[in-house]
């Protein structure tokens, strides 16, 4: 006895992507913003690795002209890739922060990584620059600058690693607010 299947509530009509309960984006969309924030990312951490080799060899290197020339390609590299990726990331997990059930303040994971994001984006843009141009300066020895531009790349390293296992594991649960706060808002 075969019965005739009836099409659930819950499927999308003709041809549209059904939106998961609580979320503000269509699925199609979600995915298309989660590719950009995937990709961008990962192009952050891949620029934030290779700034840590050129930092590295650039500490250890003895002539001033390829010193020179390493660090203005750190600056190249920051301002044409970095910058443009950590906002790209910035951007979309925020888009997908309030166009998803996550939101930015419901869950303990998604408030992390906008707050490990904007640190890192807020500490790089004031203190690179400085160290750059004085990691540039015509020194015979290694000076802090040098060293400096080596513990930010471990910082990118470790703040956007950080972020991407947010991402996966999840942890924390629900951010609890009290009534009060809940009023408020």
């Amino acid at each position: 006895m075969t019965t005739s299947r009836q099409p659930t509530p819950s499927a999308a009509p003709s041809g549209r992507t059904p939106r998961r309960p609580r979320d503000r984006l269509s699925a199609r969309a979600r995915r298309a913003v989660l590719l950009a924030h995937i990709v961008a990312g990962t192009g952050w951490f891949g620029i934030a690795a290779v700034t840590f080799v050129l930092t590295v060899a650039a500490l250890t290197e003895s002539d001033a002209a390829i010193v020179r020339a390493g660090y203005e390609f750190h600056e190249l590299l920051i301002g044409s890739l970095a910058r443009p990726a950590s906002l790209i990331t910035l951007g979309t997990g925020l888009v997908l922060a309030v166009g998803t059930k996550w939101g930015v303040a419901k869950h303990y994971w998604p408030l992390i990584k906008l707050v490990l994001v904007v640190a890192t984006i807020a500490i790089t843009a004031s203190l690179t620059p400085g160290w750059i141009a004085d990691a540039m300066q015509p020194v015979g020895a290694v000076n802090g600058a040098r060293v400096n531009l080596v513990g930010m790349a471990v910082f990118h390293l470790l703040t956007i690693g950080a972020a991407a296992w947010l991402s996966i594991y999840k942890p924390g649960g629900r951010i609890r607010w009290t009534t009060s706060q809940r009023s408020a808002s």
